[in-house]
């Protein structure tokens, strides 16, 4: 068995002090905090009540791990030495001088961008080629492929296969069957675009003979006209500078499935690409099991489209949600066994990819606490100030709930660890605010409404893979999708990408009605944004983002969460 490559050690060990420092302050938070709950198991309710309070302090404690997570990852991005690549000019190999040959993939499947596309063969670099490869099955693509194909003779080749199994991995694999001859090759989604020098600023880095990859940083594409990605698009960069950007010292560098320039001989010692849905993570897995690892450089800049309607946005969230829950199930049981492996790459993998899935334990959270808690405990019930809060007052009501005092469980200290998770993922768009303010006043007016409005299928999306263990690979730029049923009921239903089927929009409209009503009958404001979130998405949906009613209507969570925020602070006074 091929054991891969020596490991060079002044290169792949990771600092644990990122992680260490999430750890640490996470359990000496829950340390503190969860006595106070576990409290509430010393008394005479029955067992369905202690299960509820055991339960509640565990997906406390996962919330709270979060909140440290992307506090401790953002304040790290803004350091200095998260730039250090472990390079020097000693071993720097000279690859512009031995000018390796580069195949310069560009992907589609019924998504196609000229722009794009010249941008792959416009390269400052003499030894490299364009491949097409094409999964369309619309004939007006492949014939706009085709005419460019023909117009640029020489400089593209278009390769098309037989058929579409494996997704895009499928694609990817195929393709680089049917070429000889190179050295390295780029991966580009259909909106990639690659900046002139591209080719030669990331070949450097390959100056160790176990770099797999080198990712480039993705940006926003400023010449992308719709508002819904203009206003969200932002997040783009917020993850690569702040999340990626630690990466190369403090954690697991990942393939991001396009926008990276990749050794051919490692991919052929791998196997190719794995056939499932979130081939990139896979394959990253994999790199780094065989002893391989990627690098991430941040001045090497891509442009990229976000989802340009609410609706893809809702297929890209559903296919990263199940491709993700397949990886971790398939792919990291080995991953977390190897031994070549620290500890802090696999913590992080785990924390990463787990981000994704908290929809579902959430929505158990609010159950919790919305319900099944205040039935059993006083203490949850409207004098816990932290999460219901009356919205008519009388003034005995009003004295009471600005009067409660030294309350055991929702005290300043619980109100700062509220405060960390409602702010951290949102850090670095409150830093800019001053610089920008408009501009990022609105990214955050639409993060809120996104969390609220996407709750709800994206719980469904964990749901519907764990059922059927199938994930699904919707083309996010392709404007019409497929929503025909499998057949055989309810898991026949869960096979095929659900997030835009009618069925679960109309789902979303019942359940906002009785987010609606039990808000109203047990005065709990938690429940009105989540109702507010969920109505606004199904005329969202229905209707577009540039309706100008819809845009206004969009701030309303934002503005009941600082609402609901500033009573509990209130009442800690």
């Amino acid at each position: 068995m091929d054991k891969g490559p020596s490991l060079d050690l002044s290169t792949m060990r990771k600092d644990s002090l990122m992680f260490g420092l999430i750890v640490f302050l996470w359990l000496c938070a829950a340390f503190y905090f969860t006595p106070r709950i576990l409290a509430l198991l010393i008394g005479p309710e029955n067992i369905l009540a202690k299960f509820s309070i055991i339960l509640f302090a565990l997906l406390l404690n996962l919330f709270w791990f979060y909140g440290f997570y992307h506090l401790i990852i953002i304040l790290f991005s803004y350091s200095k030495d998260t730039d250090n690549l472990g390079r020097s000019n000693e071993d720097k190999r000279s690859d512009e001088q031995n000018n390796p040959s580069v195949a310069l993939l560009y992907t589609t499947c019924n998504d196609f961008k000229e722009e794009a596309v010249l941008s792959c063969f416009n390269q400052d670099y003499s030894n490299f080629h364009t491949f097409i490869l094409d999964d369309s099955n619309e004939k007006g693509y492949k014939r706009r492929i085709d005419d460019l194909a023909l117009k640029y003779k020489g400089k593209i080749t278009v390769i098309r296969r037989p058929d579409r199994k494996g997704y895009k991995a499928g694609n990817i694999n195929y393709g680089l069957s049917k070429i000889k001859g190179f050295e390295y090759f780029n991966i580009s989604d259909a909106d990639t675009i690659l900046p002139k020098d591209y080719i030669l600023r990331l070949l450097p880095y390959f100056n160790k003979p176990n770099v797999a990859f080198v990712q480039a940083r993705q940006e926003l594409n400023p010449n992308q006209n719709s508002s819904f990605a203009q206003e969200l698009g932002f997040q783009i960069g917020l993850h690569y500078d702040h999340y990626l950007r630690t990466k190369n010292t403090y954690g697991f560098v990942m393939f991001y499935g396009h926008g990276a320039l990749m050794r051919y001989d490692i991919w052929k010692e791998i196997g190719g690409f794995p056939e499932v849905a979130t081939e990139d993570l896979a394959y990253s897995m994999k790199v780094r099991e065989r002893g391989y690892f990627g690098v991430y450089v941040q001045d090497v800049v891509c442009y990229e489209d976000y989802p340009p309607t609410y609706q893809q946005y809702r297929r890209r969230n559903e296919k990263w949600i199940r491709g993700t829950a397949e990886c971790l199930f398939k792919f990291y049981p080995s991953f977390l066994k190897s031994r070549r492996i620290s500890w802090v790459e696999k913590f992080d993998v785990l924390a990463s990819a787990s981000s994704l899935l908290l929809a579902f334990p959430f929505l158990l959270l609010l159950l919790l606490v919305g319900f099944v808690l205040p039935f059993f405990f006083y203490h949850f019930r409207f004098q816990g100030p932290m999460f219901r809060m009356p919205i008519i007052f009388d003034s005995s009501l009003l004295n009471l709930a600005v009067g409660i005092k030294g309350n055991l469980f929702w005290r300043w200290d619980f109100f700062l660890m509220l405060l960390l998770a409602l702010v951290s993922p949102i850090l670095p768009a409150i830093v800019q605010i001053f610089k920008r303010p408009g501009k990022r006043l609105r990214y955050i007016v639409m993060y809120t409404f996104v969390f609220y409005a996407m709750q709800l299928v994206s719980a469904l999306n964990l749901i519907a893979y764990l059922l059927t263990r199938k994930a699904t690979f919707s083309i996010t730029g392709q404007e019409r999708e497929d929503l025909k049923d499998s057949g055989g009921g309810p898991l026949g239903f869960f096979s095929r990408p659900v997030s835009n089927h009618k069925a679960v929009v109309f789902m979303e409209a019942v359940s906002a009605a009785l987010f609606f009503l039990i808000s109203l009958s047990t005065q709990n404001i938690w429940f009105l944004s989540f109702g507010v979130g969920l109505i606004i998405s199904v005329f969202l949906f229905n209707l577009g983002f540039e309706n100008k009613l819809l845009k206004a209507l969009v701030g309303i969570p934002l503005i009941i969460t600082v609402i609901v925020v500033l009573f509990i602070g209130k009442t800690l006074q």
